[in-house]
């Protein structure tokens, strides 16, 4: 710049007196502009509290995010003053965000009635975790694969089975769908309903022969069982890929920024990052967030690589 780089006082102003709404929206815009729009892609939805952001006199920002598990990059994001807010939030983020053709996926407190009616309203699938917050739900799926345990051949049910093996422990999951939803007098409030799926996992500690089994149970839209077990293996990648990266790489649960509009806009500057520093020009792919900031900080030139390669959306064939 002409005068120099702002100073971080500057660039604090900014982000306090930025309308976030405005910015946020301008945000989808942009990630619209450089997806690539893929059949079936998985779209996580789960969100994070940025715990720094808040103090005895204000509450924390909690940033409900729509994930593309694909692209690796957020497509949307809503901030909802606490965690409690995400199942008003969840159906306002889905209206927002094109997300036609794909396989919406969330964890249990996502699992109201609202939230399938508008997924199924914007003409996509869903896959959502299943827990006492909808006993009624949960009390005819443990009910329905206790009676396929015991006689297989009671229902038709449609299994699929992985082995993982990493971090010292040795996982082996069987995925099952039923479309039996004869008893569940409730199918008809749920719109799009179509299947119980179940995950039985068991993990083995690879050192102390150590074993642990758990039942996690969704309810869905699809038929597929290989669509069923895709989408929730690519869920937890919201986790891995943004949460874990934001808490590791970025600190963001250290950072003090409060004041005004700076903690949502500063929010939705991490995703921007993120999506660029995935585009950044290096040979090795396996390369840490971490590592690629220094990367731009160090070698100026670098980063504006990155830069007008995503913020150009014509180059974005080039993605």
């Amino acid at each position: 710049m002409p005068n120099g780089v702002p100073s971080a006082d500057t660039f604090e102003r900014i982000w306090q007196r930025l309308d976030s709404k405005e910015f946020k929206r301008s945000f989808r815009r942009w990630t619209e502009s450089i997806r690539v729009k893929i059949a079936g892609e998985v779209i996580s939805k789960d969100g994070k509290t940025s715990r720094g952001s808040g103090d005895d006199e204000k509450k924390a920002v909690h940033m409900v995010s729509a994930w593309l598990s694909e692209q690796k990059m957020v497509l949307g994001q809503i901030a909802v003053p606490e965690k409690t807010n995400e199942i008003t939030a969840v159906p306002e983020l889905i209206k927002m965000l094109d997300i036609g053709g794909c396989i919406i996926t969330a964890d249990a407190m996502s699992c109201q009635k609202s939230i399938v009616a508008e997924v199924i309203r914007k003409k996509a699938d869903y896959v959502i975790g299943l827990k006492g917050n909808q006993s009624g739900l949960l009390e005819y799926a443990e009910l329905l694969y206790e009676g396929i345990r015991k006689d297989p051949g009671l229902y038709e049910v449609k299994s699929i089975v992985t082995h993982d093996k990493g971090h010292g422990r040795q996982e082996v999951r069987t995925y099952y769908i039923s479309t039996e939803l004869s008893g569940l007098h409730q199918q008809k409030e749920w719109k799009g309903l179509k299947a119980i799926g179940m995950v039985h996992s068991v993990i083995t500690d690879i050192k102390t022969g150590e074993v642990t089994e758990a039942y996690r149970y969704y309810i869905t839209s699809l038929t597929d069982i290989e669509a069923f077990a895709r989408a929730v293996r690519e869920h937890w990648g919201i986790e891995a890929s943004l949460h874990h990266v934001l808490d590791v790489s970025f600190q963001e649960d250290a950072s003090k920024i409060r004041r005004d509009n700076a903690p949502d806009n500063m929010a939705v500057i991490r995703h921007f990052v993120i999506a660029a520093l995935k585009y950044l020009p290096v040979r090795k792919n396996n390369v840490s967030a971490r590592r690629k900031r220094k990367m731009c900080g160090r070698n100026p030139d670098l980063l504006l690589q990155a830069l007008e390669l995503i913020l150009a959306p014509q180059n974005a064939e080039a993605l």
